[in-house]
């Protein structure tokens, strides 16, 4: 089968085509999906640098995002059906004409949604509304400070905030985003992080933080974060016992009714650019840096 290869881990000269991958092998409790799109996310350009470990040999398929459509089922799979469009976050190997998929995983992509939206959504906006409905169990009334609320993670942080009904949300982003965020949240609050210090822009404090950065701005959310507060990091963790370490576990009931929001129109998820699924593309799509919204290769 037709994949995108990790040679080696290092620079974008280790990704490579290959026309000779071996289609995966189903177990019974796995589908077989036929890839039509698959997102760029920066999990996998850490992963490719080797700054999530080397241990794994290589070589090996890369990739973290599954959107297609199931061609066969394990024996002991329940509710999934050849032909049913399915979505899903995967540890590797979705950088493929086809995936073998776990059944726990996976989520039924709504008639209205495309696939190139469901890739989009299965890493970044998955892991924000995690964070936000289940680690830090966002409350009606509260004051939210979400970092880097342009990314993935942080938009769909914000949207299900609001969702919870947060009081005030407040993101830090750069002055390029603003207009960005607001057309998400028009109510959200953006703090310059490059001309503004956290205590300055939030001197009451604040009830949750997400942090997505770690290093200096966890150690400064810490002093704007109220005694009694909660801060998720998906970074790093810190002696203080108002923060937890946490990140994606990844779900396939709540991608289901992540991707059922995005299918109202209540969580809005942004595409930058579409591509051809190749190796060049990949590279191309891997150097880009700060970009507003995903990166979709398609299959199709």
């Amino acid at each position: 089968m037709y994949a995108v290869e990790m040679i080696n881990y290092g620079d974008l000269d280790v990704l490579t085509d290959t026309q000779t991958a071996q289609r995966p092998e189903i177990k019974s409790k796995q589908v077989l999906v036929q890839q039509h799109a698959t997102a760029i996310d920066p999990y996998d350009v850490k992963f490719r640098q080797g700054l999530m470990g080397t241990d794994k040999p290589t070589p090996l398929i890369p990739g973290s995002s599954v959107s297609g459509q199931v061609i066969a089922v394990g024996d002991e799979v329940e509710n999934f059906s050849i032909g049913d469009r399915v979505a899903a976050s995967t540890h590797l190997k979705s950088y493929a004409q086809y995936v073998a998929v776990n059944q726990s995983l996976l989520a039924k992509i709504p008639d209205n949604v495309s696939y190139e939206t469901a890739a989009a959504t299965v890493l970044g906006a998955q892991t924000g509304y995690q964070m936000v409905t289940v680690d830090l169990d966002i409350q009606p009334s509260e004051s939210v400070l979400i970092h880097g609320g342009a990314g993935s993670v942080g938009s769909a942080a914000i949207q299900a905030a609001r969702l919870r009904g947060a009081q005030t949300i407040y993101t830090t982003a750069s002055s390029t985003a603003t207009a960005y965020l607001q057309a998400i949240d028009s109510q959200v609050q953006v703090i310059d992080y490059r001309t503004t210090a956290l205590i300055q822009a939030l001197p009451e404090g604040v009830d949750v933080i997400l942090d997505t950065i770690g290093g200096d701005t966890l150690q400064q959310s810490l002093n704007v974060l109220k005694p009694q507060g909660r801060l998720v990091s998906l970074v790093e963790d810190a002696t203080d016992q108002r923060v937890q370490h946490s990140y994606l576990q990844s779900n396939g009931q709540r991608l289901e009714t992540l991707l059922g929001l995005v299918s109202v129109g209540k969580i809005s998820i942004r595409i930058a650019k579409v591509a051809p699924f190749d190796a060049e593309n990949m590279k191309q799509f891997q150097t880009l840096k700060h970009v507003l919204g995903k990166l979709v290769l398609t299959f199709d």
